[in-house]
């Protein structure tokens, strides 16, 4: 069962409100909201970029079910779909900001990465480590031979007591 927050609000409210905010951040690529609804936004918004790299006419109907306004439909199809197309995942950024007055909710921005005028910039892919060659076994058998394994043998005290 998919685990979700309630936010306070019943089903058909949460959803309405959940399907403005994705919509908004497609639109806009940033919003200011709770930390809570930003969490759940993003979750929502990385499908609906991966539907929009999908391009399929099964995907344009899934995606035209859930985000508002065929500018958004558009945007998701187009721009985005060519900006993520390499991207394996995790489209948006999450940056908490402050405590709202009030109520003392904590606030935060949820954005696009890889976009013009991010908070943030992207950090760079961690590079990878070069590939050793593998030992054939005799060598393999020969280096642990050298290096004796740091689990010696247990050594038994000889005093007995009386």
């Amino acid at each position: 069962m998919t685990k979700f927050r309630k936010l306070g609000r019943p089903a058909a409210h949460r959803v309405s409100m959940l399907k403005t905010m994705v919509s908004q951040l497609v639109k806009h690529e940033r919003i200011e909201t709770t930390v809570a609804k930003a969490k759940e936004v993003r979750r929502l918004a990385d499908r609906m970029v991966q539907l929009g790299k999908d391009g399929t006419l099964a995907a344009a109907r899934r995606a035209a079910a859930f985000v508002r306004g065929d500018d958004v439909m558009h945007k998701l199809f187009t721009e985005l779909a060519y900006r993520y197309k390499d991207r394996a995942g995790g489209y948006t950024r999450l940056l908490r900001t402050r405590i709202r007055m009030g109520d003392a909710a904590p606030m935060a921005y949820i954005e696009f990465v890889d976009r013009e005028n991010e908070l943030r910039e992207a950090k760079p892919p961690t590079p990878q480590p070069p590939q050793r060659a593998p030992l054939d076994p005799w060598t393999r058998s020969r280096v642990t031979k050298q290096w004796p394994s740091p689990i010696s043998p247990k050594q038994s005290n000889s005093s007995s007591e009386t």
